[in-house]
């Protein structure tokens, strides 16, 4: 049986109002400048702290690295969040080799790059034979940024750099950790980061059909307390 909405004779005046779901930007950078161990799996694993308030979620990421390194091909990179995902950055790009390089990757040195979602050329593919750093710009991992949306970014980033291959070596001098965040906001039923009657259209909706968003108080069941819960959130609008 479908539930039934009691009339409501007054609608907060917050029906009326706008209120947006804020997002904060944050560089979080290390300049450790700190050998990488040449040919060890291992390698080194650097902690950046983040600190964030407990209803903030990642909204987008991007990680400058900084490396001198005299054969970049020899090099794997992850990140890991907090909540435990881990990206694969960087994975020997060049190797398995299709003939260009060469049988080894990409030679030739240094790697300077911002890995982001929002680019068009993928790290694994930008190997100059004549530029120095080899790897530069703006580049596409090879495991989208996107992997950390809407985690919670506060706590311990463990970026994790090995070098695979002998004889060549490096360090790494600087890395930075983009950060952009949204405030959750549950009462966001459209989730355009605004608060308006199309919030509360969305919410009556998903009331009407019984899905499991409009349970706000998630007890399993839906009824009027849902609708306080729901006009209570709206009312004290995005933080």
């Amino acid at each position: 049986m479908s539930p039934t909405i009691a009339p409501l004779k007054a609608w907060p005046l917050a029906l009326s109002m706008l209120a947006s779901a804020s997002a904060h930007a944050g560089d979080h950078c290390i300049t450790p400048n700190v050998p990488i161990p040449d040919n060890s799996p291992t390698g080194i694993t650097l902690p950046i702290e983040v600190s964030a308030a407990a209803s903030e979620v990642v909204s987008s990421v991007d990680l400058q690295l900084l490396i001198n390194h005299d054969w970049i091909g020899d090099l794997a990179i992850t990140l890991e969040s907090p909540a435990g995902t881990i990206i694969t950055l960087l994975d020997r790009p060049g190797i398995p080799s299709n003939g260009f390089p060469g049988p080894f990757g990409c030679g030739g040195q240094d790697l300077n790059a911002t890995f982001t979602d929002n680019t068009l050329i993928p790290a694994e593919s930008l190997c100059s034979t004549t530029a120095t750093p080899v790897i530069f710009g703006f580049v596409i991992p090879n495991m989208p940024m996107d992997s950390f949306t809407s985690e919670s970014p506060d706590g311990q980033w463990l970026l994790r750099i090995s070098d695979l291959s002998p004889y060549d070596s490096g360090s790494l001098i600087q890395a930075c950790l983009q950060l952009t965040t949204n405030i959750e906001c549950p009462a966001d039923f459209t989730g355009d980061e605004n608060l308006n009657f199309l919030d509360v259209s969305a919410f009556l909706s998903a009331f009407g059909n019984q899905e499991t968003a409009a349970d706000f108080t998630q007890d399993g069941n839906y009824n009027f307390l849902d609708v306080s819960a729901f006009l209570s959130a709206f009312g004290a609008g995005c933080p």
